[in-house]
């Protein structure tokens, strides 16, 4: 299990550690797969199986499949890899393993597909839980990764979208005892369709929306995507600051599970973009298409991308023309989010637009959040930053591994692995939903780190607008804020980064305590020690004087007056002046004691973001001040004396 690790070295030191970390690959994410309690380490020995290479065909000596034919085994039980080659001319590669306890020919078992995390492979065993309840399951090496070969796309339509299809398409052709059924909802020509499902978190998860949306024959029938993302470009670089803290692990995972494999590593269209950003401080507009185009917003918002402005950069694109597949709406699906509110990766923000999207749609769509997710594998001194954090190499993709480090894997009293296998017997199975989901069909189960969880009505869940502005509703409270002395950014922060970040006050909790939910917003206006506030960005938005950062998040502390701790890890960088702009905070549940103390914490450097702190000398210092609007669920907030 990972385990936490405690520094003390000053921040300015953990750049180099962040930077020696890419290049020895010891990176990954902390979440690979939490929805199988039984799957086993992927060092598992696998059946011999050559692959050759080269667009040949892989050879594999395999056991007799199973099949409803008179002449094969019926028994099932067992776990076989399977290898194909792709429309690229790379190799496919993916695990199948059977149910177990004998094969129903005369009903069928539905096919549950499971994807792992960035970095990782297949699981050649386990899901014990699954196989018994009558699933079927294949667990897939996504490109690049385990010994499906190429260069790792990062979820591409035209690469990866492809790939699973034709997983699927071959589970059809050879796994004759797989579950169909009529689904009304589909053209005659789309029926009998196969009954199918997935699971996985991270990437793990982003690879079930891919499918979803690509495939022509609409198999997917319900998905249970855990801590995954919605928009990379918000993701990988929220307000236009690349958060290099997690950029860097990213990297060196990928590269290490996938060139540790014998593939070829992260497409050089990212290698490109990646060292396009370390060298400007920020993503070229190419690569945030790139990005977009690889998310879940791109079929969400309908809007194409435009690639006129950046032709040298898609010079790197393999296999042009780029962004072929036209950005139409996802079919309606049964889905049940399930998210980490510790997750500094891909946050809160990013399950709520996603569920959004889905439910408009139409179909069953629930949101259930955690104590787990994406935990950043360094800590920042006890004055500044104390929260945890994961050691990124201990348990490096280990399965589920990762909620040692942050909290339970459940929602008050629902374990987020039941509801997960409970969720496809039930929509793949038509087996009766668990009494833990009770409410669940119109409200969001919020996750406090004390063990308990609030629900929220989704139809009326403190969050902005899609398309801007600031929260409101009946629960928002909205407080004034500024800071007394300017906070330095830049050269000065990195230079004084073990001093606490300045706090402005946004009051205490009551006698009764206090509960925060939903997506705070805050209309913020910075400016520089002369009172400018703003910059001609038509011309240069990253012009000298004008490009400070900082980074801002809710913050508390205990009556007693204890160091101030960001709420549930999350900050949201701020670039630029600014002048009344609105910023999106990132979501957070929490509960205050009585007496604790609310605030906006600012700072000019944080460890998530270790290499992206501001490069223009011309602005050390800024003011802050403005309003910020946040949702209380319970209890109240009182002035600070």
């Amino acid at each position: 299990m990972p385990h936490s690790i405690r520094s003390r070295m000053p921040l300015h030191r953990l750049i180099p550690w962040f930077l020696a970390l890419a290049v020895a690959g010891c990176g990954g994410t902390s979440s690979d797969d939490a929805t199988d309690q039984s799957a086993q380490s992927n060092a598992a020995p696998r059946p011999a199986c050559e692959n050759p290479g080269e667009g040949a065909p892989p050879k594999c000596q395999l056991p007799p499949p199973v099949s409803c034919s008179d002449d094969a085994p019926g028994e099932g039980g067992r776990s076989y890899p399977v290898m194909l080659t792709s429309a690229s001319g790379e190799t496919i590669a993916f695990q199948v393993l059977e149910p177990i306890g004998g094969i129903d020919c005369a009903r069928g078992h539905p096919l549950v597909l499971h994807g792992h995390g960035f970095g990782g492979s297949r699981s050649t065993e386990g899901f014990e839980n699954y196989r018994e309840a009558g699933f079927a399951v294949i667990s897939v090496d996504q490109r690049g990764f385990g010994e499906s070969t190429g260069t790792v796309r990062v979820m591409d339509p035209e690469f990866e979208g492809r790939d699973l299809i034709q997983i699927l398409d071959w589970a059809e052709a050879n796994l004759d005892y797989l579950q169909y059924r009529n689904e009304p909802g589909l053209p005659e020509a789309l029926n009998p369709n196969l009954v199918a499902g997935a699971i996985g978190g991270s990437y793990g998860g982003g690879f079930q929306l891919l499918l979803h949306g690509q495939d022509p024959r609409q198999r997917l029938d319900a998905m249970v995507p855990d801590i995954t993302w919605y928009d990379l470009r918000y993701s990988l670089n929220p307000g236009n600051v690349i958060k290099t803290g997690w950029d860097l692990v990213l990297v060196a995972g990928g590269e290490a599970g996938s060139t540790g494999g014998g593939n070829d590593g992260l497409d050089p269209i990212i290698r490109e973009i990646l060292a396009q950003g370390a060298t400007l401080n920020r993503f070229p507009d190419a690569g945030l298409d790139f990005f977009y185009y690889h998310s879940p917003a791109y079929r969400c918002t309908g809007e194409p991308v435009s690639v006129s402005d950046a032709p040298d950069l898609l010079n790197y694109q393999i296999n042009p023309p780029a962004f072929d597949v036209e950005p139409t709406p996802y079919p309606k699906v049964d889905v049940l989010l399930t998210q980490g509110m510790k997750d500094t990766l891909f946050n809160f923000n990013d399950a709520w637009r996603n569920f959004e999207c889905l439910k408009a749609l139409g179909g069953d769509v629930r949101l259930l959040t955690h104590q787990t997710g994406h935990i950043l594998p360094v800590e920042a001194p006890e004055e500044l930053q104390p929260a945890e954090y994961v050691d990124p190499t201990a348990g490096l993709l280990e399965l589920p591994g990762f909620q040692g480090a942050a909290g339970q894997f459940a929602c008050g009293k629902i374990s987020i692995s039941d509801a997960t296998l409970n969720w496809l017997e039930h929509h793949l199975q038509g087996k009766p939903l668990a009494s833990f989901f009770d409410g669940t069909g119109s409200e969001v189960c919020l996750s406090l780190d004390d063990g308990r969880s609030i629900s929220v009505p989704f139809d009326s869940f403190p969050a902005p607008d899609p398309e801007g502005g600031v929260l409101e509703g009946e629960n928002v409270v909205e407080r004034a804020v500024a800071t007394d002395l300017p906070v330095a950014s830049g050269y000065e922060a990195v230079a004084t980064a073990s001093q606490p970040p300045a706090a402005l006050i946004l009051g205490k909790a009551g006698e009764s305590g206090l509960t925060l939910g939903g997506i705070p917003t805050a209309r913020l206006t910075v400016s520089d020690l002369t009172g400018r506030s703003s910059c001609d960005v038509e011309l240069d938005p990253y012009a000298a004087g004008c490009d400070p950062i900082v980074f801002v998040g809710l913050g508390k502390r205990g009556a007693d007056g204890s160091r101030w701790q960001l709420i549930d890890d999350q900050i949201k960088p701020v670039r630029g002046l600014k002048d009344q702009a609105v910023i999106e905070l990132v979501g957070v549940a929490e509960s205050l004691a009585p007496g604790d103390e609310l605030a906006l914490l600012v700072y000019g450097f944080h460890p998530q973001y270790p290499a992206s702190w501001s490069r223009d000398a011309l602005v050390p210092f800024v003011n802050v001040e403005g309003t910020v609007q946040l949702a209380v669920l319970q209890g109240t907030l009182e002035n600070a004396l």
